[in-house]
C-alpha cells in the first residue's frame, strides 16, 4: 500500500481520537490538550507502534506548528499591553530562576542543552489565558497582572530559542534583521491585504492571502536563519488589528487551526516519543518536580515585586503546554535534539501543564463562565440595532470618514424618507480620484443594489445569503419600506462570536 494512502488512514485516526480524547479530558476538567497527546504516546513507537511517522504527517505537523503559533500570536499575545517595569523585572525572575535550576539538572544527567532548557524554564500564555476566562478572572487586575508576566516571559523565551537554535554570529546578526524586518513590515503586510481585499472579489480571497502571506513570510525567514513557527507567532501579533476588524476571517483560521491541525500536532507529539521505560518516567518525573519547584519558588518571589497572593502568583505563571511544546518539536525536526531528550522533556511538560492547572482551580473552584449557545433561528433585527447609513447630501469625505472608523467595506445609502436605494462599496471610493472626495456627494456616483428583508428573517438566512453571495451588507425594512436596521456582515460576525 502506498505511502499516501496509508498517511490517510493515520490521519483519519488521529483525528477522531484526538478530537473524542479532547472531549473526554474536558469532562474530567483537566487540560484538553493532554488527551491527544496521551493518545499519539498509545498509538505510536511509545506503547503501540500502530501509527508511524512519515513524510506526510511530518509536513502536515510542521505546519500545524506554524498555524498554532500564527493563532497564539493573534489572540494570546493580542491584547494591548500595558507593560510595566515591574512586569519586565518578574518575567525576567521567573524565566531565569528556572532555567538556572533546570540547567543544573541537565548537566548532572548530561543532557544539558539551552534548547531542552527553555520550553522547560518558559510560562505559557495560551493554557494561562483560557484558564483565566474559565475561572472569570481575566479582565480582573489579578488576572492581568498574570497574563502580563506570562506573556513577556513567553516572548523573551521565543527569542532566546531562536538564538540558540542557531548560535552563531552571522545566525544571531540574520534573526534580530528579520525580527526587525517583521516588526516594521507588519503594518505594512496589513496595508497590502487591505488593498488586495477591496480589489479583488474571488470566494475567500482574505483566508487565501493570509495563508498566502504566512507561507511566504515564512520562508523569508527560513532564509534568514530564523525559525518559520516563531516567524508566524510574531506576525500573528502584528496583524492582530487586522484579525480583530475581521472576526469572520479569524474565525475561519480558528476552524482551519483547531478543527485539523491542532488534534493532529498534538497527537503527533506523542508520536515522536521512543519506547515508554521506567528510567523515561523516572527521568521524567524529576525533571517534572524541579520545573514545579523552581517554578512556582521563582514566581513567589516575583509577587513581591507585583504585591499580588505569592500562592497565586506562584501557580498562575507557572502554567505550560503552549508555545513551549511547539518548540520543543521544532528542536527534534531539525535534529537539534535527540528523540530520548525530547521524550523526557515532553512528558515532564505534559504532567506540569496538568498539575498547575488543577492546583490553580482547587485554589479558585470550578468555571465561572458558560458556554452560551447562539440561537440562529430568532429575527436577525433581535441582535442587531444599526443605523449607520449615509445621505445623499453627504460627500465622499464624509462617507469615508464613517467606513474607516466603523471598519465597514461598504455603506447603505438612503433617500428623504429613511428608505434604502442602495449602497456604496470600498471598491468603489478606492477607484475614485481623491481629490474629488470633498467635491462629490453621494449620489454623484453609481449605488449598488441592496438586498432588502423583512423584519422577520432569521439570522441563519442572513448568514446563508453573506456565504452564497458575498455581499457586505444587507437592510431589514418594515412594512412601509422604511429602514430598521443595516445588517454588516462583519458586525454580524463579531455580534456572533462574542456571543458564543
Amino acid at each position: 500500500m502506498s505511502l499516501l494512502v496509508v498517511s490517510l488512514l493515520y490521519l483519519g485516526i488521529m483525528l477522531i481520537l484526538a478530537k473524542l480524547a479532547e472531549e473526554l479530558f474536558g469532562r474530567l476538567n483537566l487540560v484538553r490538550f493532554v488527551g491527544p497527546i496521551l493518545v499519539g504516546i498509545i498509538l505510536g513507537n511509545g506503547v503501540l507502534n500502530i501509527v508511524k511517522i512519515n513524510v506526510i504527517i511530518s509536513f502536515i505537523t510542521s505546519l500545524g506548528i506554524v498555524f498554532l503559533l500564527f493563532i497564539a500570536g493573534a489572540e494570546e499575545l493580542g491584547e494591548n499591553l500595558r507593560v510595566e517595569a515591574n512586569d519586565y523585572f518578574s518575567s525576567i525572575i521567573e524565566l531565569a530562576i528556572p532555567f538556572t535550576l533546570i540547567s543544573l539538572v541537565l548537566l548532572y544527567l548530561n543532557e544539558f542543552t539551552p534548547l531542552l532548557v527553555i520550553p522547560l524554564a518558559m510560562t505559557s500564555a495560551g493554557p494561562l489565558t483560557r484558564l483565566l476566562i474559565d475561572l472569570g478572572l481575566s479582565k480582573e487586575k489579578l488576572g492581568l497582572s498574570l497574563f502580563y508576566q506570562s506573556v513577556l516571559n513567553e516572548i523573551i523565551a521565543v527569542i532566546l530559542f531562536a538564538i540558540f537554535s542557531k548560535f552563531q554570529l552571522i545566525n544571531i546578526i540574520s534573526i534580530i534583521l528579520i525580527v526587525i524586518f517583521i516588526f516594521l513590515g507588519g503594518s505594512k503586510i496589513a496595508k497590502i491585504l487591505e488593498l488586495i481585499e477591496g480589489y479583488i472579489k474571488v470566494r475567500e480571497i482574505e483566508f487565501a492571502t493570509i495563508i498566502s502571506v504566512i507561507f511566504i513570510v515564512g520562508y523569508i525567514a527560513e532564509s534568514f536563519s530564523f525559525n518559520s513557527a516563531i516567524t508566524a507567532l510574531f506576525l500573528g501579533f502584528l496583524l492582530r488589528d487586522y484579525l480583530r476588524d475581521r472576526p469572520h476571517l479569524l474565525e475561519r483560521l480558528r476552524g482551519f487551526t483547531y478543527g485539523f491541525f491542532e488534534p493532529l500536532f498534538f497527537v503527533s507529539i506523542g508520536l515522536y516519543f521512543v519506547r515508554i521505560s521506567l528510567q523515561l518516567l523516572f527521568i521524567s518525573l524529576f525533571l517534572f518536580s524541579i520545573v514545579v519547584a523552581s517554578k512556582f519558588a521563582s514566581g513567589v518571589i516575583a509577587s513581591y515585586i507585583q504585591r499580588n497572593d505569592p500562592l497565586i502568583n506562584g501557580l498562575g505563571t507557572s502554567v505550560k503546554g503552549g508555545v513551549d511544546v511547539s518548540l520543543l518539536i521544532s528542536a527534534l525536526t531539525l535534529n537539534l535534539i535527540n528523540s530520548y531528550q525530547y521524550s523526557f522533556t515532553s512528558l515532564a511538560i505534559t504532567f506540569s501543564s496538568l498539575f498547575f492547572p488543577l492546583l490553580f482551580r482547587l485554589k479558585y473552584g470550578k468555571p465561572k463562565v458558560q458556554e452560551v449557545k447562539v440561537n440562529l433561528q430568532q429575527p436577525v433585527i433581535n441582535i442587531i440595532k444599526n443605523q449607520t447609513v449615509a445621505y445623499c447630501t453627504q460627500t465622499l469625505r464624509q462617507v469615508i470618514n464613517v467606513i474607516n472608523e466603523k471598519g465597514y467595506r461598504a455603506i447603505v445609502v438612503v433617500d428623504d424618507n429613511y428608505r434604502p436605494f442602495g449602497y456604496i462599496s470600498i471598491t468603489q471610493l478606492l477607484e475614485i480620484d481623491p481629490s474629488y472626495y470633498e467635491i462629490l456627494k453621494v449620489c454623484d456616483i453609481p449605488k449598488n443594489e441592496i438586498k432588502i428583508l423583512d423584519k422577520k428573517t432569521k439570522v441563519i438566512d442572513v448568514l446563508k445569503f453573506f456565504r452564497e453571495t458575498e455581499e457586505p451588507v444587507v437592510v431589514i425594512v418594515d412594512e412601509k419600506e422604511k429602514l430598521m436596521t443595516v445588517v454588516y456582515e462583519r458586525e454580524l460576525l463579531r455580534h456572533l462570536t462574542f456571543m458564543s
